[in-house]
């Protein structure tokens, strides 16, 4: 009998210390950069799973293609269309993540990348901070746009410079 106590106590401690918890994205901010064109998407939902307080295991984020906002409406309506991120076919851009590695570069999240349609494992750079209590997630990375089928194949700029951060909700 007391076998079976201490193994019930043992298994219910190594469960508790590999407790995962879920939590929502709260406030976000995506921005894209290129020589050609910059802006925002607007719409973002998601979930980190953490181990402990500020530590991720997880990360699950879609971004609404249809939220893109660079600041002038007739490039809004053209970088929709089909000739670029195609938002009607490709409505969302995903990221989930497979594993957290910490090496000497730093920390990373890798998983994979859907963009228009393809999907291809890539490891991005994670900085976290902690402010006012919150915990922020934030990455830098460069997409190459054909790697995604991305845009036309002429004189704009191969690759999206993009910066994303994140809290979660409490």
């Amino acid at each position: 009998m007391k076998i079976l106590l201490i193994t019930t106590v043992l298994l219910l401690s190594v469960s508790y210390l590999n407790a995962q918890e879920k939590k929502e994205v709260d406030t976000y901010k995506i921005a894209f950069f290129s020589k050609d064109a910059s802006g925002v998407f607007k719409e973002m939902s998601g979930t980190v799973e953490t181990s402990k307080p500020g530590v991720p295991t997880a990360f699950n984020l879609d971004i609404d293609v249809a939220s893109i906002n660079t600041g002038n409406g007739v490039q809004n309506k053209h970088a929709k269309s089909s000739e670029w991120f195609d938002a009607k076919k490709y409505a969302k851009i995903s990221f989930s993540s497979s594993e957290i590695v910490k090496n000497e570069e730093g920390l990373f999240a890798k998983g994979i990348l859907d963009l228009h349609g393809v999907s291809k494992e890539v490891s991005l750079p994670l900085e976290i901070s902690l402010k006012d209590g919150k915990y922020f997630y934030k990455t830098k990375f460069s997409v190459k746009r054909s790697a995604y089928n991305l845009g036309p194949e002429s004189k704009v700029s191969p690759t999206i410079k993009i910066i994303a951060a994140l809290t979660l909700k409490q």
